[in-house]
């Protein structure tokens, strides 16, 4: 299908938290973990995501209300028809004895991930995080998750405390250390995850968002600084290797204009 844009029903809206849904789609493309398709909602735009499950017939996207396109498409009813086009670029590995660590929304794609792992009999941790209960979707079914251990920054499901405090138990729980790590998240937590691997000289494959455009590598839209790397194609999971060309880590992302907001300067201290 790739480029391709095919308009298609939603099937069904599975609502989780306040801005918090999943929509349910025609599986009329196969997406690997970690690659994404964008959806076109008519008249108003079209916008990135990733696919967080699927079976023979459905696909799934797990959506955050964060902004009017995300707002308005959880409006959207079941019935109601919205583009689709994808998949593009690169997932994830698929390696046995993986770690998995997400934030909030980011655990989405790790969903994908997981479910395909299982289907394969290969063995995985996955760590989740988020800030609290009601920013995780499929709640209910990640507490039942045998290879699932839950953080919440206010204790209200799970362990207390960031997702990067099970780190150290994950590496001690196995005799052998993970073959991977792969995250998904907030770019400061990814970049945690980073430099944790590095120290542990684990590999890694990180999922990173910027703003992107057309999707297939033409417009430059998504390009990450110092490298020259196409974040829709070459990305949006990049491993160790392709991050250390790149100049923009810790910087503020490039905006629809493609100019960069300049950083808020610290708090000088009284």
């Amino acid at each position: 299908m790739a480029d391709v844009m095919q308009t298609v029903p939603i099937l069904e809206v599975i609502a989780h938290q306040a801005g918090l849904k999943t929509l349910v789609l025609p599986r009329i493309l196969d997406a690997a973990p970690g690659q994404f398709v964008t959806i076109w909602v008519p008249g108003v735009d079209e916008k990135p995501f990733a696919v967080s499950g699927d079976d023979l017939e459905t696909i799934q996207i797990t959506v955050k209300a964060v902004g009017p396109f995300t707002r308005r498409l959880l409006e959207c009813r079941p019935g109601e028809r919205i583009g689709l086009r994808g998949p593009f670029g690169r997932g994830f590995t698929l390696m046995p004895d993986s770690l998995l660590i997400g934030g909030g929304i980011g655990n989405a794609p790790l969903r994908l991930l997981a479910q395909r792992l299982t289907e394969r009999g290969l063995r995985y941790t996955w760590l989740v995080g988020a800030r609290r209960a009601a920013d995780l979707p499929f709640l209910s079914d990640l507490q039942r998750h045998p290879a699932v251990r839950l953080f919440t920054d206010d204790g209200s499901v799970g362990r207390p405390g960031s997702v990067m405090a099970g780190w150290t138990d994950a590496l001690t729980a196995s005799p052998t250390p993970p073959r991977l790590v792969c995250g998904a998240g907030p770019e400061p937590m990814l970049l945690a995850v980073r430099e944790a691997a590095r120290l542990h000289r684990l590999p890694v494959e990180l999922s990173f968002e910027r703003y992107m455009k057309c999707g297939i590598g033409l417009c430059g839209q998504c390009c990450l600084d110092g490298s020259g790397l196409r974040l829709c194609v070459e990305g949006p999971i990049l491993t160790e290797e392709q991050m250390q060309s790149v100049t923009e880590w810790g910087l503020p992302h490039r905006g629809p204009s493609g100019r960069r907001p300049a950083a808020t300067p610290p708090a000088s201290r009284p």
